[in-house]
């Protein structure tokens, strides 16, 4: 499928390729009308929930625009950590770990993605919760700060297994970070 530069485009092209009204879709998609008037539009931003009643108006699969919506998300606004917490659900590692990689581009948002990792990881979301961690712990890698200390006990145990040398691996890499 070739792929326009926004979700909205896709919702357009779509609409368009199958000769539908925004109405027609609306009662489709279960969205309002009104409300995809003005997502269309771009007078409006679009919410986890919509784009998945959205996708599944469209009859692709769930999480099929996640990466797009991350990079509009995240790029465009404000992250909102509960998109981030669905990529996880959904367990779309790779829209997850993107989105952690450009949210890192401002340090101030390691507090907030520190503790969606802790969210994650108190879910037993383990692999969702190493991309978060791991991205934590190399924007503090200079600060040698407690969330550092944390995050790297926190791989430690998501690291520990059966295999008894993987085991001594993941000790050897959280030594330097024990107090």
């Amino acid at each position: 499928m070739e792929t326009t530069a926004t979700i909205r485009g896709e919702i357009v092209k779509y609409l368009r390729n199958h000769r539908m009204t925004i109405n027609q879709f609306a009662k489709l998609s279960g969205v309002n009308s009104g409300t995809l008037s003005n997502i269309i539009n771009g007078n409006r931003p679009m919410s986890m929930h919509q784009l998945d009643r959205i996708t599944e108006g469209m009859g692709l699969e769930e999480g099929h625009f996640y990466k797009l919506y991350i990079t509009e998300s995240i790029f465009h606004t404000t992250p909102d950590w509960r998109r981030l917490e669905r990529c996880a659900e959904l367990d779309k590692l790779d829209c997850l770990h993107r989105a952690a990689r450009m949210t890192m581009e401002n340090i101030n948002y390691a507090p907030m993605l520190f503790d969606l990792a802790e969210d994650l990881f108190n879910g037993e979301k383990y692999k969702a919760a190493t991309f978060l961690y791991a991205c934590v712990a190399e924007c503090e890698k200079l600060q040698y700060s407690e969330r550092l200390a944390l995050c790297q006990y926190r791989l430690f145990l998501i690291r520990l297994g059966e295999n008894q040398e993987e085991n001594l691996q993941a000790a050897v890499y959280f030594e330097p970070y024990m107090v």
